[in-house]
């Protein structure tokens, strides 16, 4: 039974090192005709590598089975998934190689880099935008590039019959959310065609800030102020999440806030961020609540694992001994005081003074 055809899907994203750096391996299918126009599949992997040499063992696959394939062209990007935040330029990454087939159908062209076309294209929500589109060493007119976009179209060397590597770089300034989407890069030679997407998504991450701050007051049997955490101009507004935490208080420890929490409406900003405020009304406080830290801590796709938090102290009326802060003021105050005693002690020394010498001298 032979085989009918290779079917060979690769997708070179995100491939962190080059190829003489060691193998780079890709799973993909065998396709082989089983007769009676049925088709069967094995399972099969594409070995990436410079260099001779025998291909390292694999059980789960068959060894008769192995060919020889050449990359002829080849098209990879660096940053398959990248994560642009909102108002800054983002540069895609993309570089490409060819190869001739053989020494004789490079001697039959004409010498140096064969011309090449490169397009940009952006996917999202259903509809497709052509963005730039570029064909170096061709004449024709093009479309003019949309968004301010630029590509670095070029051949890196210029080898009489090669192979040749090159460079087709995107960059688009000041993305804004709209711009968020696949992005496809496709290099079109003669013949040839290679192509790679890449999943951009743009993002912020929220300011956070608890009022009121730093400190919270009430007395024992009372209810302290609502406290109120503004989350602010963040993007996207999917995935963010709230959470009201209390350290110390009668349990001494860390533990989720009890009260009656509620967010409001999005806010929506020129730069396309949003904000929102989250609510939290506080039950009557004990005694032992005294010093306890009430914290507000967000999360979002574009924060850290922990989150992002602020927080406040809450002080019961009537339990709050003097402080350094205290101390610091009443050291002031008292020294102010005094030079305050002294400058009325030398003023009205000096008036005594100037009606003596007035007496006198009317004498």
């Amino acid at each position: 039974m032979k085989p009918l055809s290779l079917l060979l899907s690769v997708v070179a994203l995100g491939l962190a090192s080059t190829v003489s750096a060691g193998p780079a391996v890709i799973e993909c299918w065998f396709v082989e005709d089983a007769g009676r126009g049925q088709l069967s599949k094995k399972p099969a992997a594409l070995l990436l590598r410079q260099g001779p040499g025998s291909p390292p063992p694999r059980p789960d696959l068959e060894p008769e089975l192995y060919l020889k394939v050449h990359a002829v062209l080849t098209v990879i990007t660096h940053t398959p998934a990248p994560r642009i935040r909102l108002g800054q330029d983002a540069l895609l990454d993309l570089s490409f190689a060819y190869v001739p087939p053989t020494s004789k159908a490079a001697i039959s062209l004409a010498p140096g880099p064969p011309p090449f076309g490169l397009e940009w294209r952006r996917q999202h929500l259903g509809k497709g935008h052509l963005l730039l589109a570029a064909t170096p060493g061709l004449s024709g007119q093009v479309p003019a590039a949309r968004e301010g976009a630029v590509a670095f179209a070029a051949w890196d060397d210029d080898e009489p019959w090669g192979p040749w590597t090159g460079n087709g770089s995107f960059w688009l300034p000041a993305v804004q959310p709209f711009q968020e989407g696949t992005y496809l890069a496709t290099v079109h030679l003669p013949y040839l065609q290679g192509q790679v997407a890449m999943e951009l998504a743009v993002q912020k991450s929220p300011k956070v800030s608890l009022t009121p701050a730093p400190l919270v007051w009430a007395a024992p049997g009372e209810a302290p102020p609502e406290l109120l955490c503004l989350v602010s101009h963040f993007y996207p507004s999917e995935g963010l999440e709230v959470e009201w935490e209390l350290r110390g208080g009668p349990q001494g420890r860390f533990q989720k806030a009890e009260g009656q929490s509620w967010h409001s409406a999005l806010s929506h900003h020129a730069d396309g961020s949003v904000s929102l405020s989250a609510h939290l009304q506080l039950p009557p406080v004990t005694t032992e609540q005294h010093g306890a830290r009430y914290a507000c801590r967000v999360h979002h796709p574009s924060l850290p694992a922990l989150g992002r938090r602020s927080e406040i102290t809450l002080q019961v009326a009537g339990l709050s001994g003097p402080s350094l802060e205290d101390g610091v003021g009443l050291f002031l105050s008292a020294f102010l005081l005094l030079g305050l005693i002294k400058a009325l002690g030398w003023a009205a020394a000096h008036l005594a003074a100037s009606r003596d010498s007035t007496q006198k001298k009317t004498e």
